[in-house]
């Protein structure tokens, strides 16, 4: 067996484990920290991830170890845990030719402090980077920031000659690539990775080939094209920032993954930039354009706007600045004219701001994929199959319409596709890519979500106890038909169960539930959770059911990560004003989650139920026993289903 110990220091900072390509546990920070896309980590991530896993550090045979594009390496206690640059490879394999021969000091001094110059510089606290480092790091961590022994991450790894001059979309079309081993072997670098007196031998990997790990090697494809983006700002960066830290177009051949061809969109900053102008808030502000876009109706998007950070930079001084002003004018024109949908609670203008930015994004990265699939054939290299991750990836509406292209024969995005996902994907790229270890033999057999720490009687105990004042607690004799009962009666219900889900969407193990049949249950719902009245919700659907009620979507949508039409008006509080439904299809490996929508099924004739993340305004999802009992305590949910426990309010 070959042990490998991922973790990810960037921001959705996490740890994970994986054995032979299989994954065995993996712990989100935020979910112990409960301050939401956390940065940095502590020993208490990696004491969990390995608990879980069953591990102890004399098990582990190599540690991965990847960051967000700029982000330092920041640990709580670098005494106990510690990383430093090798320019060696004990391991034997082939690596970044810069790095060779060198001390750790050298290649650090290649690397970037990003936190370290925020905390130095006031200014850039007022940034949108600063202002959203502040809200993910300095509620808890701001004396760690300005320290000088956070280790500098690496960003530039091997430089390919032909990428010299960054090509537009349509340009790409043309290139020929090659599966190049020394662009194989180029993106990671020996790390020694010091943890409570063990050094462990290990690589830094960089931030986009963790991602297309962990799309890839989580997909069971035996081969595929694979494309990564996120919102990295490529048009205000350094000259390298041109070439491939917004994300890469990638081949994966059985264990092997070769990076490709930097595409350069900036797409994913644009997203972001649009949400926040519109005072979206700076975390969140993507997910929150997405679903306020269905209010809007577009405008033609021009095709001067089409393209990567290439083609844009070469037309606009500020491209984004010219999009805004673009969209915002047709915006206004389209207000004014009355020929804009009007929505109680919804601003029109921004809605059609948000449509027009959707249609933009949807286009430009339809227009992406297919360079992808081009260029692959161009080099005869047959590509049926297509994974995608990073942030972008959690764009639905986009998904969905590449999924239905005739391009690809099947689409796979994992449910952790943004960072949170790196240090699956790392120790993933480690196992595989580098060391050049066999695939798991059962495809698909890294399929299941539900990754995260395991839960005992004692700490449902330790809850309940806690709040023995404020909650009464009973054990039904089929929790499953009692939920869906109350489900019935018009209760809103949180469910928790087994091991928490990877990602930042739940899938039924920590989960807020409703009858989706009543349409008032879509305001009650974000009123329970205190947030904006016309964001929607997702239909949790059995997965055989999936198809008399759903077109338009992948037959299996496990991780609700694509967009599908509402075939039925009988279930309203679902159904986004397009007409549309962010799906998740349920199957008998989820748990208990999917009796409780048969038992619903069985007492409505209605296989599908309202799913929504189990948290507070701000927080993430809960994590522990103790987490959904304060979160029920302090939200206007009526049941809380705890592990076979129901859990309702003692009366005054």
């Amino acid at each position: 067996m070959f042990t490998v110990l991922g973790l990810n220091f960037g921001h959705d900072a996490s740890a994970a484990v994986v054995e032979d390509g299989l994954v065995l546990s993996y712990v989100a920070r935020e979910r112990l920290s409960r301050t939401k896309h956390a940065l940095g980590l502590d020993m208490r991530v990696i004491d969990v991830a390995l608990r879980e896993a069953g591990k102890q550090l004399s098990d582990l045979d190599a540690v991965a170890v990847t960051s967000t594009q700029g982000i330092e390496l920041i640990s709580d206690d670098p005494s106990r845990l510690a990383v430093r640059y090798a320019g060696a490879d004990p391991f034997g394999r082939p690596f970044c030719d810069r790095f060779a021969g060198l001390d750790h000091d050298a290649i650090a001094a290649m690397g970037v402090r990003s936190l370290g110059a925020l905390s130095k510089d006031p200014a850039e606290r007022d940034t949108p980077f600063g202002r959203f480092y502040s809200q993910v790091v300095l509620p808890e961590d701001a004396e760690r920031l300005p320290r000088g022994d956070a280790v500098p991450w690496l960003d530039t790894f091997v430089v390919h000659p032909q990428w010299a001059a960054p090509l537009t979309l349509d340009e790409l079309d043309g290139v020929t690539p090659e599966a190049s081993e020394a662009l194989r072997y180029g993106f990671h670098v020996p790390v020694v990775v010091t943890i409570d007196g063990h050094e462990l031998n290990g690589y830094g990997i960089h931030h986009h080939l963790g991602h297309a790990a962990s799309a890839y090697y989580l997909s069971g494809y035996p081969s595929a094209a694979v494309f990564t983006h996120d919102g990295y700002d490529l048009l205000r960066g350094a000259a390298h920032d041109m070439q491939y830290d917004g994300g890469m177009f990638y081949l994966g051949s059985e264990q092997a993954l070769y990076p490709i061809w930097p595409h350069g969109l900036a797409l994913g900053h644009l997203y972001d930039r649009v949400g926040i102008e519109l005072g979206l808030s700076v975390v969140g502000a993507s997910g929150k354009l997405m679903g306020l876009a269905a209010y809007g109706r577009p405008t033609d998007v021009d095709d001067r706007f089409v393209d990567n950070a290439s083609g844009l930079s070469a037309r606009f001084a500020d491209p984004e600045r010219a999009w805004l002003d673009h969209c915002t004018a047709a915006a206004s024109a389209a207000v004014d004219s009355g020929a804009a949908d009007d929505h109680p609670g919804v601003n029109a203008h921004d809605a059609a701001v948000a449509a027009s930015t959707q249609a933009l994004f949807e286009v430009t990265r339809r227009k992406a994929v297919r360079s992808l699939k081009r260029m692959l054939s161009n080099a005869g290299w047959s590509a049926e199959r297509l994974c995608m991750s990073g942030g972008t990836a959690l764009n639905c509406p986009s998904n969905s319409e590449i999924a239905a292209s005739p391009d690809f024969d099947e689409v796979f995005v994992e449910p952790a596709c943004d960072d949170g996902g790196l240090s699956v994907g790392a120790a993933l790229a480690v196992t595989h890519s580098i060391l050049d270890r066999p695939l798991p033999e059962r495809a698909g057999a890294n399929r299941s979500p539900y990754l995260g720490p395991r839960y005992g009687e004692e700490d449902v105990a330790r809850a309940l106890e806690q709040h023995r004042d404020t909650v009464i607690a009973v054990r039904p004799a089929d929790a499953a038909r009692a939920a869906a009962e109350d489900l019935a009666a018009n209760r809103l219900v949180a469910w928790y169960e087994g091991r928490s889900e990877i990602g930042p969407r739940a899938l039924g193990h920590r989960s807020l539930l409703a009858d989706p049949r009543r349409a008032e249950n879509w305001a009650r719902t974000n009123v329970a959770k205190d947030r904006e009245r016309w964001r929607p919700f997702a239909p949790a659907v059995l997965e055989q059911h999936a198809e008399e009620w759903f077109a338009g979507a992948p037959s299996a949508s496990p991780y609700m990560l694509f967009n599908a039409k509402v075939k039925s008006a009988d279930i309203p509080a679902v159904t986004h004003v397009d007409g549309t439904a962010r799906i998740q299809t349920v199957a008998e490996s989820t748990g208990g989650f999917y009796r409780v929508l048969q038992e619903f099924h069985e007492l409505t004739g209605v296989p599908i139920v309202l799913n929504t993340s189990f948290n507070g305004r701000g927080e993430p999802l809960v994590e522990s026993p103790l987490d959904a009992v304060n979160c029920f305590v302090n939200c206007g949910i009526d049941v809380l289903y705890l592990e076979g426990y129901r859990v309702t309010r003692r009366e005054n």
